[in-house]
């Protein structure tokens, strides 16, 4: 008699898949979850433009005990637009994990990749995830090859005390227009295209579930000469996607309520109750003219003068660790966080990967 089934997911399922996402936390001294409130699929269609939500589901209780998603997404490589997989939101509930549950669920992935294949696929691992790493990586047991490409560093900017705005000679700071998006757009896929896996989106996802919530005001430019010279976004995702807090260690504990006092009489933005969303917002659309790091200390500081007094405590960004443009996030006060960047592929993709060049790296933050 079976005792689990693999397949796919859908509406029915909203409420089981939202619960699995609140279940599992990252440890650590702040122990969080990554949530989907309030509906788990306006997050995957943030994610791609396409997705394949797949559940494990205990046939005695009907209890879904395992999920992760396939989605189809257009990303530059080798500077063309290429469409590829994305592998996302892998969750195993503890009692389970010694079980050949994994195992079966990458098969039952391998069977959805025969049915309709893509070249390649890229996946996130958080750096101190040492379980999924030591079971993922190797190529063991018929799941796919990953390929670590290295990381990506993802540091929360603390968005507390004021910093003095910059002035680059010739280069003005702006908020982005409606009007503008063609332009931007077009900014975004010269310059993006130079690097492997930059998103490549058309103008109709403005304004569309794939960019929800990222409205052109949301865009902050850097113009020279009347051209745009470099964008970034600040994205907020609080209403459809949420990091929150869980638990603190014993220590934080004891400190939190002095921190918060502290926070009352200075720009120190407290630290949340257990079980409440931590605002922030992503950095997004990272975009920079021949990488020039002073119009990106430029982008980054208009960003942060203008919401160092908003509702939100941080803000994530997303670069490589061979970047140039992450010398800058070394400008602030931060908490340090990281990913592993894999690209994934069965054999079938393996001459396609090999074909990639050595661009450096840049994953949209905000999708992953």
């Amino acid at each position: 008699m079976r005792q689990f089934e693999f397949t796919l997911a859908g509406p029915e399922d909203d409420a089981q898949l939202r619960q699995r996402m609140a279940a599992d936390w990252m440890r650590g001294n702040i122990s969080v979850s990554f949530r989907r409130e309030p509906n788990y699929f306006r997050g995957c269609q943030v994610q791609g433009k396409s997705f394949e939500v797949m559940k494990c589901t205990e046939i005695s209780t009907g209890k879904i005990i395992s999920l992760g998603s396939r989605l189809m997404t257009t990303v530059f490589l080798n500077g063309r637009p290429e469409t590829i997989g994305y592998l996302a939101d892998l969750r195993l509930q503890a009692a389970y994990r010694n079980r050949t549950i994994l195992v079966r669920g990458y098969r039952f992935l391998q069977q959805l990749h025969e049915a309709n294949p893509v070249p390649l696929y890229y996946s996130m691992i958080l750096s101190g995830n040492t379980t999924a790493l030591q079971t993922l990586v190797g190529g063991r047991a018929g799941l796919p090859y990953y390929h670590d490409l290295g990381l990506v560093l993802t540091p929360a900017i603390h968005l507390d005390f004021p910093q003095p705005s910059l002035r680059i000679p010739g280069v003005r700071f702006e908020r982005g227009k409606t009007q503008q998006l063609p332009e931007i757009l077009r900014f975004l896929h010269n310059w993006q295209a130079k690097k492997q896996f930059a998103p490549c989106y058309r103008l109709a996802a403005f304004g569309s579930a794939r960019l929800r919530g990222l409205r052109a005001e949301d865009f902050y430019l850097a113009v020279k000469d009347n051209r745009i010279v470099g964008t970034v976004a600040a994205w907020s995702q609080e209403e459809f996607r949420q990091t929150c807090v869980e638990q603190y260690s014993w220590q934080l504990r004891l400190m939190r309520p002095i921190y918060n006092l502290l926070a009352r009489l200075t720009p120190l933005k407290p630290l949340p109750e257990p079980g409440s969303a931590i605002p922030y917002f992503y950095l997004a659309f990272v975009a920079v003219e021949e990488n020039d790091l002073e119009i990106f200390r430029g982008l980054v500081r208009a960003v942060h003068c203008d919401r160092v007094s908003s509702p939100s405590h941080y803000f994530i960004a997303g670069l490589h660790e061979t970047d140039p443009l992450a010398a800058v996030l070394q400008d602030y006060r931060r908490i340090e966080a990281a990913g592993r960047l894999f690209a994934v592929y069965y054999p079938d993709g393996e001459a396609f990967f090999k074909q990639l060049d050595r661009r450096i790296p840049y994953v949209e933050m905000a999708t992953i």
